[in-house]
């Protein structure tokens, strides 16, 4: 009796210590948007067929063949409607018509039709909260004659009104403290004055970008009909751009300082009337409608990401109102931190993944156009991390090649043009660039690294093709953190499957590790799958559970264990530690499921703990 009670003791230290964050799912079922690699393209740089020195439509379908070899699902374009172009294409002057500079719209459609042909899906950005001030319906809100524009835009009176328009010479008030986003002082109020007009217009990005009124139902109808028209062109999915930012509450109340000792900044505002307002929850699910009634005709899946840097509070409600993919930037902002440690990286990745709502799809971004590259060192370990996490990964282009941010000035530093092969633009243009090429294009371009082994590309592409396996489709998820600077995960799926581990290094000083110190089950004989290029292992070496391994900065290693030849595979003692009737999926919305959290566990294990003192006490033990 002594025996059997530490042995149920044993268990319950075992149930404590659980580090699945994901079990297997028996589940076989899943749709084209639910495993998949989204690669974003920044059009004007990713190739130029014309030699105008910017890429345009053409130039994407000449690298389709490429793209498709990255082992992506899907392409995902930023802003190529007709544009000034004064804010990188998000200032759209005719969202139905094509931007001049990227090509025809029998251009678009045949990049349409060829990456269809190839199985790559389309998604494109699209931009409802606000347009250029070129835009037709600006211009005509501007005139404020009595046309159907008059209130397609958010415009107030100056506080001061009466006076100014007794004396022109008086300086208009703002309506209120609300500032820029992207400002930080005193002249960076969110309200522009019009001479023409003789009120102000909001902006929550910049002058040139007046915000629309998303509470006129006019607006709602246009915005609906740009939206049926580029879905029945056959986009299979959008982005919906600066979702958080909508709506505005209709008071227009000052919003409060953080700090009362300090001037009015965007920063040193609680933004409680200008971000994440509940009317875009019955918007999204209006916008969802439009996506399922297409549906009907075809049987087609398109699907909804968003662009939100809010709190999972609200991306969960996103889930909830249908959307597929509310990106999640969480991991994308420790990326931005220095000296981010595993426990924070484990910790924002169990949060998500455990709380979201039931049936929701976990989805990683680390880089996006508008973020810095990640450092050399580094962009191996972050590529393996959001390609080795279960459900949606979203990368950015060149990422895979390790390309870095260019020194041209401005906000173009992570948009500089995609590095082909060392030749004279790095293959990109003929012509001189919009911007520059970075000047290491000579080592980091395609050509080289398809021919090296243990370069960047060749690395990512290894994962990509993991994800392809029933492991990844199906398996489970454990993490273990060594020493709070490297970084172990484990896909696993019992039965004939093989096991990965992924182990990165994600300090910048030299680390060592013993894998069997937290996984003593693992198979002591592990083969390496793929190793970084700043690691010093290379496929096909055996490495032991027992050995240290040695890992320099960002190093990243895969290895494998199959569990049909291995007699104890460490993922037959993580599944045991989960009830026999557990099942839960990433990837099937319509699927009820369920998993244990940690409070649901230890509650298991008090419960369990008392059993054994009352058998105890029973037992005189």
């Amino acid at each position: 009796m002594y025996w059997n009670i530490c042995w149920l003791l044993t268990c319950v230290i075992c149930l404590t210590s659980c580090d699945v964050v994901v079990p297997p799912t028996t589940s076989l079922n899943s749709d084209w948007w639910q495993h998949s690699v989204i690669y974003e393209i920044y059009p004007l740089s990713f190739k130029d067929s014309n030699g105008d020195g910017f890429g345009d439509f053409r130039g994407i379908i000449e690298k389709l063949d490429y793209i498709a070899k990255l082992g992506v699902t899907a392409i995902w374009l930023t802003p190529f409607m007709e544009s000034p172009l004064r804010t990188d294409g998000y200032d759209i002057s005719d969202y139905l018509k094509i931007e001049s500079i990227f090509g025809t719209m029998d251009d678009f459609k045949d990049l349409l039709d060829k990456a269809h042909g190839k199985n790559l899906k389309v998604i494109m950005d699209f931009i409802p909260n606000h347009t250029s001030d070129k835009h037709i319906w600006f211009e005509s809100s501007r005139e404020q004659k009595s046309n159907k524009y008059i209130d397609y835009y958010i415009w107030r009176n100056a506080k001061n009104h009466d006076d100014i328009m007794q004396n022109s010479s008086i300086i208009p008030e703002e309506p209120n403290n609300w500032r820029i986003i992207y400002g930080n002082g005193d002249d960076n109020s969110s309200w522009i004055w019009d001479d023409m007009r003789n009120q102000f217009y909001f902006t929550q990005f910049d002058q040139n970008l007046p915000d629309l009124n998303l509470r006129h139902t006019s607006v709602l109808k246009e915005l609906k009909s740009v939206l049926e028209y580029w879905l029945n062109l056959g986009i299979d999915g959008i982005r919906i751009d600066a979702l958080r930012y909508l709506f505005e509450d209709i008071e227009m109340d000052n919003e409060p300082l953080i700090d009362v000792l300090k001037s009015v900044s965007y920063d040193n505002l609680n933004h409680i009337y200008t971000v994440d307002q509940y009317e875009v929850y019955d918007l999204l699910t209006e916008w969802r409608k439009i996506l399922d009634d297409i549906k009907k005709k075809d049987n087609k899946t398109r699907i909804i990401m968003t662009d939100s840097h809010s709190n999972n509070s609200v991306l969960f409600e996103y889930y909830n109102c249908g959307i597929e993919i509310p990106t999640n930037f969480n991991l994308m902002d420790l990326v931005k931190i220095p000296g981010y440690t595993v426990d924070e990286w484990d910790l924002e990745i169990r949060k998500f993944i455990t709380e979201m709502p039931k049936g929701g799809t976990f989805n990683v971004i680390l880089q996006t156009h508008d973020q810095p590259r990640i450092s050399s060192d580094f962009i191996d370990g972050m590529n393996a991390l959001s390609l080795f996490l279960p459900g949606v990964a979203i990368v950015y282009y060149g990422g895979e090649i390790g390309m870095q941010n260019t020194q041209y000035e401005g906000v173009h530093f992570a948009k500089s043009p995609m590095q082909w092969d060392d030749t004279q633009n790095a293959g990109f243009s003929t012509h001189s660039t919009w911007i520059p090429v970075h000047s290491n294009y000579e080592t980091i371009n395609v050509k080289k690294e398809s021919i090296d082994p243990k370069s960047y590309l060749s690395f990512f592409k290894s994962i990509t093709a993991l994800r392809q396996t029933e492991t990844f489709k199906r398996g489970g998820l454990a993490t273990y953190n060594f020493n709070n600077t490297v970084y172990v995960l484990i896909r696993f799926l019992p039965g004939n499957y093989s096991n990965y581990t992924l182990i990165i290094n994600m300090d910048s000083e030299l680390q060592q590790i013993c894998l069997s110190d937290q996984i003593p089950d693992l198979d002591n004989n592990l083969t390496v799958y793929s190793g970084s290029g700043n690691s010093n292992f290379n496929a096909g070496n055996i490495i032991s559970a027992n050995q240290l391994i040695i890992l320099s900065p960002g190093a990243t290693v895969i290895l494998t264990e199959n569990t049909a030849t291995t007699h104890s595979p460490s993922t037959s003692r993580i599944q045991t530690r989960l009830s026999p009737t557990s099942s839960w999926t990433l990837t099937s919305p319509s699927q009820d499921s369920t998993i244990p959290s940690s409070a649901i566990q230890l509650c298991i294990s008090f419960l369990v703990l008392l059993l054994c003192l009352v058998i105890s006490k029973i037992c005189n033990v």
